[in-house]
C-alpha cells in the first residue's frame, strides 16, 4: 500500500511540476551579430554619431499553436519607443528588417530577432576610439551620411571588452514586452523582461 500511495505522489508531483512551470515564449543571448558607427538618421550637425548595438532574443513562439497575434514593444529610459523611428527589429537568420510579428503564423515565427536601437548617441572622440580598437583602416570622417556605418566587432565581443559602457546601459533599466494574443478565449499574456546589455 505505501508503494502505490509513494507511486501516486510521485506522479501528481510529475504533472504538477510540468503544468505548473512557466511557458517561455522568448529568452535574451548575447549576440554575435556586429556593432557598428553610424551618423544619426536626423543629424543637426556632424558630431551626431550613434553607436548601434543588437540585441538578439531565441524565439519560442512555435511550440504554442494557439497563439493569434505577437506585439513587441521596447522602453528606453522609462519611455516608450517607436518602431522604425527609435529602433528596429530584424530576423537573425536573414537579417531582413521586420515591422511586425504578424506576417507569421504557428509555426513559422521567427526562431530568433534581434533589437537594433538607432539613438544611442556617442561622442566622435569616443567612436574614434572605438574605431582605432576594432576597425584601424577607417576613420569617423568617413561617415559622412546616414547610409554610412563603420564595422566594429561581435556585440559578444563588445560587451566583454567595454564593461563601463554597458554598465552606462543598464543604469536606467531598459525592457522589452511581448504582448501575446491567444485563438482560444482571445486571452492576452503580457511578458515584460529587464533587457540585460
Amino acid at each position: 500500500m505505501k508503494k502505490i500511495i509513494l507511486l501516486i505522489s510521485t506522479i501528481l508531483f510529475a504533472l504538477c511540476f510540468t503544468n505548473c512551470k512557466e511557458k517561455t515564449y522568448f529568452k535574451e543571448i548575447v549576440s554575435e551579430k556586429n556593432v557598428n558607427i553610424a551618423m544619426a538618421e536626423f543629424p543637426k550637425n556632424k558630431e551626431d554619431i550613434v553607436i548601434n548595438l543588437p540585441v538578439e532574443f531565441n524565439l519560442y513562439l512555435n511550440n504554442f499553436p494557439n497563439i493569434r497575434r505577437v506585439g513587441i514593444y521596447y522602453k528606453k529610459n522609462n519611455r516608450l519607443c517607436m518602431i522604425v523611428d527609435d529602433y528596429v527589429i530584424y530576423e537573425s537568420q536573414t537579417d531582413k528588417a521586420i515591422f511586425s510579428l504578424d506576417r507569421y503564423q504557428y509555426p513559422n515565427y521567427p526562431k530568433s530577432i534581434y533589437l537594433v536601437e538607432r539613438k544611442i548617441k556617442i561622442s566622435t572622440e569616443e567612436a574614434q576610439k572605438f574605431i582605432e580598437r576594432y576597425n584601424p583602416k577607417t576613420a569617423v570622417e568617413n561617415i559622412k551620411s546616414t547610409n554610412d556605418t563603420i564595422q566594429l566587432i561581435s556585440y559578444k565581443k563588445f560587451k566583454e571588452d567595454n564593461p563601463k559602457f554597458i554598465e552606462e546601459l543598464r543604469r536606467i533599466p531598459d525592457s522589452i514586452t511581448f504582448v501575446i494574443k491567444n485563438r482560444k478565449g482571445k486571452k492576452t499574456i503580457q511578458i515584460k523582461e529587464k533587457i540585460n546589455w
